[in-house]
Protein backbone atom coordinates (compact mmCIF):
# COMPACT_ATOMS: atom_id res chain seq x y z
CA UNK A 1 0.00 0.00 0.00
CA UNK A 2 1.52 3.40 -0.87
CA UNK A 3 1.63 6.24 1.90
CA UNK A 4 -0.35 9.52 1.18
CA UNK A 5 1.34 12.67 1.32
CA UNK A 6 0.59 15.42 3.20
CA UNK A 7 -0.24 18.32 2.53
CA UNK A 8 -0.38 21.47 5.05
CA UNK A 9 -3.68 23.09 5.06
CA UNK A 10 -3.04 26.75 4.89
CA UNK A 11 0.28 25.73 5.74
CA UNK A 12 1.12 24.42 9.48
CA UNK A 13 -1.61 26.47 10.70
CA UNK A 14 -1.89 24.75 14.33
CA UNK A 15 1.70 26.04 14.42
CA UNK A 16 0.92 29.68 13.25
CA UNK A 17 -1.35 31.78 11.97
CA UNK A 18 -3.05 30.91 8.90
CA UNK A 19 -1.83 31.50 4.95
CA UNK A 20 0.72 33.33 6.79
CA UNK A 21 4.50 33.24 5.62
CA UNK A 22 5.96 31.57 8.43
CA UNK A 23 2.88 29.16 8.31
CA UNK A 24 3.95 27.70 5.25
CA UNK A 25 7.73 28.23 6.11
CA UNK A 26 6.98 25.68 9.18
CA UNK A 27 5.47 22.88 6.96
CA UNK A 28 8.06 23.14 4.67
CA UNK A 29 11.09 22.79 7.73
CA UNK A 30 8.19 20.31 9.04
CA UNK A 31 8.87 18.14 6.09
CA UNK A 32 5.27 18.39 4.03
CA UNK A 33 5.16 17.04 1.22
CA UNK A 34 3.14 19.99 0.31
CA UNK A 35 0.60 22.87 1.52
CA UNK A 36 -2.88 23.94 0.34
CA UNK A 37 -3.47 27.56 0.38
CA UNK A 38 -6.37 29.98 -0.87
CA UNK A 39 -6.06 32.89 -3.40
CA UNK A 40 -8.45 36.06 -3.75
CA UNK A 41 -7.43 38.46 -6.78
CA UNK A 42 -7.36 42.48 -5.89
CA UNK A 43 -9.40 44.76 -7.39
CA UNK A 44 -6.12 45.65 -9.05
CA UNK A 45 -5.41 42.22 -10.33
CA UNK A 46 -2.86 41.08 -7.58
CA UNK A 47 -3.76 37.73 -6.40
CA UNK A 48 -2.86 37.23 -2.32
CA UNK A 49 -2.82 34.26 0.02
CA UNK A 50 -6.54 34.44 2.10
CA UNK A 51 -8.96 32.03 2.58
CA UNK A 52 -12.45 33.99 4.01
CA UNK A 53 -14.52 36.84 2.19
CA UNK A 54 -14.23 39.23 4.28
CA UNK A 55 -10.87 40.56 6.03
CA UNK A 56 -12.23 40.67 9.69
CA UNK A 57 -11.53 37.12 11.34
CA UNK A 58 -7.70 37.33 10.48
CA UNK A 59 -6.80 41.37 10.06
CA UNK A 60 -7.25 44.57 11.63
CA UNK A 61 -9.44 45.58 9.57
CA UNK A 62 -12.70 45.22 7.91
CA UNK A 63 -14.72 44.43 4.45
CA UNK A 64 -14.70 41.96 1.63
CA UNK A 65 -11.81 40.77 0.50
CA UNK A 66 -12.63 40.96 -3.28
CA UNK A 67 -12.96 44.47 -2.75
CA UNK A 68 -9.61 45.60 -1.79
CA UNK A 69 -6.66 46.93 -3.68
CA UNK A 70 -3.33 45.46 -3.09
CA UNK A 71 -1.72 48.31 -0.98
CA UNK A 72 -4.39 48.87 0.89
CA UNK A 73 -4.56 44.94 1.94
CA UNK A 74 -0.54 45.00 2.76
CA UNK A 75 -1.66 47.59 5.25
CA UNK A 76 -2.75 45.43 6.90
CA UNK A 77 -1.73 43.65 9.93
CA UNK A 78 -2.66 39.50 10.56
CA UNK A 79 -3.86 39.73 13.78
CA UNK A 80 -5.64 36.47 14.60
CA UNK A 81 -4.37 32.76 14.42
CA UNK A 82 -2.45 30.08 16.25
CA UNK A 83 0.42 31.77 18.66
CA UNK A 84 -0.48 35.19 17.11
CA UNK A 85 1.94 36.77 19.63
CA UNK A 86 4.96 35.12 18.15
CA UNK A 87 4.65 36.72 14.57
CA UNK A 88 3.78 40.09 15.21
CA UNK A 89 3.29 42.65 12.33
CA UNK A 90 2.44 40.03 9.91
CA UNK A 91 0.89 41.06 6.23
CA UNK A 92 -1.34 39.23 4.15
CA UNK A 93 1.06 37.20 1.53
CA UNK A 94 0.90 37.54 -2.22
CA UNK A 95 0.95 33.92 -3.87
CA UNK A 96 4.43 34.83 -5.58
CA UNK A 97 5.83 34.65 -2.34
CA UNK A 98 4.18 31.78 -0.97
CA UNK A 99 5.37 29.59 -3.89
CA UNK A 100 8.79 30.98 -3.39
CA UNK A 101 8.40 29.52 0.31
CA UNK A 102 7.54 25.83 -1.64
CA UNK A 103 10.31 26.16 -4.14
CA UNK A 104 12.73 26.88 -1.23
CA UNK A 105 11.94 23.72 0.57
CA UNK A 106 10.99 21.58 -2.53
CA UNK A 107 7.30 21.47 -1.87
CA UNK A 108 3.69 21.36 -3.93
CA UNK A 109 1.13 23.57 -3.62
CA UNK A 110 -2.47 23.18 -3.51
CA UNK A 111 -3.65 26.26 -5.04
CA UNK A 112 -7.35 26.45 -4.44
CA UNK A 113 -9.40 29.76 -6.38
CA UNK A 114 -11.58 31.60 -4.56
CA UNK A 115 -12.32 34.72 -6.38
CA UNK A 116 -11.30 36.75 -9.16
CA UNK A 117 -13.08 39.39 -10.87
CA UNK A 118 -12.80 38.73 -15.13
CA UNK A 119 -11.16 35.88 -16.99
CA UNK A 120 -8.23 37.98 -17.50
CA UNK A 121 -7.69 36.90 -13.91
CA UNK A 122 -7.22 33.11 -14.24
CA UNK A 123 -5.11 34.03 -16.99
CA UNK A 124 -2.83 35.68 -14.42
CA UNK A 125 -2.59 33.39 -11.81
CA UNK A 126 -1.91 31.12 -14.55
CA UNK A 127 1.09 32.87 -15.74
CA UNK A 128 2.31 33.34 -11.69
CA UNK A 129 2.69 29.31 -11.59
CA UNK A 130 4.19 29.10 -15.03
CA UNK A 131 6.66 31.57 -13.50
CA UNK A 132 6.94 30.21 -9.95
CA UNK A 133 9.87 27.89 -10.77
CA UNK A 134 8.03 25.22 -9.82
CA UNK A 135 5.30 24.60 -12.18
CA UNK A 136 5.51 20.76 -12.66
CA UNK A 137 4.90 20.77 -8.28
CA UNK A 138 1.44 23.22 -8.22
CA UNK A 139 -1.96 22.08 -9.20
CA UNK A 140 -4.96 24.44 -9.24
CA UNK A 141 -8.33 23.01 -7.06
CA UNK A 142 -11.87 24.94 -6.46
CA UNK A 143 -15.18 24.50 -5.57
CA UNK A 144 -16.69 25.95 -9.24
CA UNK A 145 -16.58 23.32 -11.61
CA UNK A 146 -16.63 26.28 -14.05
CA UNK A 147 -13.38 27.67 -13.07
CA UNK A 148 -11.98 24.50 -13.31
CA UNK A 149 -12.94 24.27 -17.43
CA UNK A 150 -11.77 27.77 -18.16
CA UNK A 151 -8.52 26.99 -16.47
CA UNK A 152 -8.49 23.93 -18.22
CA UNK A 153 -8.84 26.07 -21.31
CA UNK A 154 -6.16 27.74 -20.59
CA UNK A 155 -3.45 24.94 -20.04
CA UNK A 156 -3.80 21.63 -20.98
CA UNK A 157 -1.13 20.49 -17.93
CA UNK A 158 -1.56 21.79 -14.92
CA UNK A 159 -3.10 19.07 -12.63
CA UNK A 160 -6.89 20.23 -11.37
CA UNK A 161 -8.94 18.95 -8.18
CA UNK A 162 -12.13 19.28 -8.05
CA UNK A 163 -13.57 20.11 -4.10
CA UNK A 164 -16.98 18.74 -2.98
CA UNK A 165 -18.22 19.13 0.74
CA UNK A 166 -20.62 16.62 -0.05
CA UNK A 167 -20.43 12.62 -0.76
CA UNK A 168 -19.20 11.58 -4.14
CA UNK A 169 -21.28 11.46 -7.04
CA UNK A 170 -21.45 9.69 -10.23
CA UNK A 171 -21.30 13.45 -11.73
CA UNK A 172 -18.29 14.24 -9.42
CA UNK A 173 -16.65 11.10 -12.11
CA UNK A 174 -17.65 12.95 -15.52
CA UNK A 175 -16.60 15.99 -14.46
CA UNK A 176 -12.85 14.96 -13.26
CA UNK A 177 -12.80 12.99 -16.77
CA UNK A 178 -13.99 16.15 -18.81
CA UNK A 179 -11.30 18.18 -17.04
CA UNK A 180 -8.53 15.14 -17.83
CA UNK A 181 -5.35 15.77 -15.54
CA UNK A 182 -7.88 15.80 -12.48
CA UNK A 183 -8.56 14.60 -8.96
CA UNK A 184 -11.49 14.39 -6.55
CA UNK A 185 -10.82 16.54 -3.61
CA UNK A 186 -13.87 15.69 -0.47
CA UNK A 187 -14.26 16.49 2.94
CA UNK A 188 -12.55 13.57 4.89
CA UNK A 189 -16.47 13.17 6.87
CA UNK A 190 -18.46 12.88 3.81
CA UNK A 191 -15.98 9.94 2.23
CA UNK A 192 -15.78 6.50 2.97
CA UNK A 193 -14.09 3.55 2.28
CA UNK A 194 -16.39 2.64 -0.11
CA UNK A 195 -16.26 5.50 -1.85
CA UNK A 196 -12.31 5.93 -2.38
CA UNK A 197 -12.13 2.77 -3.85
CA UNK A 198 -15.20 3.67 -6.60
CA UNK A 199 -12.49 6.39 -7.57
CA UNK A 200 -9.60 4.26 -7.47
CA UNK A 201 -11.95 1.83 -10.04
CA UNK A 202 -12.18 4.64 -11.85
CA UNK A 203 -8.77 5.87 -12.05
CA UNK A 204 -8.98 8.67 -9.97
CA UNK A 205 -6.84 9.99 -7.26
CA UNK A 206 -8.75 11.47 -4.05
CA UNK A 207 -7.54 14.03 -1.54
CA UNK A 208 -9.70 14.27 1.67
CA UNK A 209 -9.59 17.32 3.90
CA UNK A 210 -9.46 17.70 7.11
CA UNK A 211 -8.11 15.39 8.97
CA UNK A 212 -6.53 16.69 12.01
CA UNK A 213 -6.48 12.68 14.21
CA UNK A 214 -3.93 9.86 13.75
CA UNK A 215 -7.15 7.82 14.27
CA UNK A 216 -9.00 9.61 11.66
CA UNK A 217 -5.40 9.63 9.46
CA UNK A 218 -4.91 5.53 10.02
CA UNK A 219 -8.47 4.88 8.55
CA UNK A 220 -7.76 6.51 5.21
CA UNK A 221 -4.39 5.36 5.12
CA UNK A 222 -5.93 1.76 5.17
CA UNK A 223 -8.58 3.20 2.29
CA UNK A 224 -5.64 3.87 0.28
CA UNK A 225 -6.19 7.56 -0.13
CA UNK A 226 -3.86 9.14 -2.04
CA UNK A 227 -3.51 12.90 -0.04
CA UNK A 228 -4.35 13.98 3.29
CA UNK A 229 -4.64 17.27 3.81
CA UNK A 230 -4.37 18.62 7.59
CA UNK A 231 -3.64 21.72 9.96
CA UNK A 232 -1.30 19.44 12.32
CA UNK A 233 1.52 16.84 12.39
CA UNK A 234 0.18 13.26 11.56
CA UNK A 235 3.11 11.21 10.75
CA UNK A 236 6.63 11.81 11.96
CA UNK A 237 7.20 11.56 7.63
CA UNK A 238 5.49 13.62 6.07
CA UNK A 239 6.02 13.56 2.71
Amino acid sequence: MTAPKYVAHRGYSMMAPENTIPSFELAGRSGFWGIECDTYCTVDGRWIVHHDRTVDRMTDGTGKAKDFTFEDIRNLKIDSGHNIADYPGLQVPTLEEVLEVCKKYDMHAFVEIEHYHTDADLESLLAILKNSGIFEKCCFICFNADDLRKMRKLNAEVPLGYLSAKRPTPEDFEIVKELGNAFLDYCYNETTYKDIERCHEAGIEVSVWTVNTKEEAGLFIKAGVDYITTDTMLHDNQG
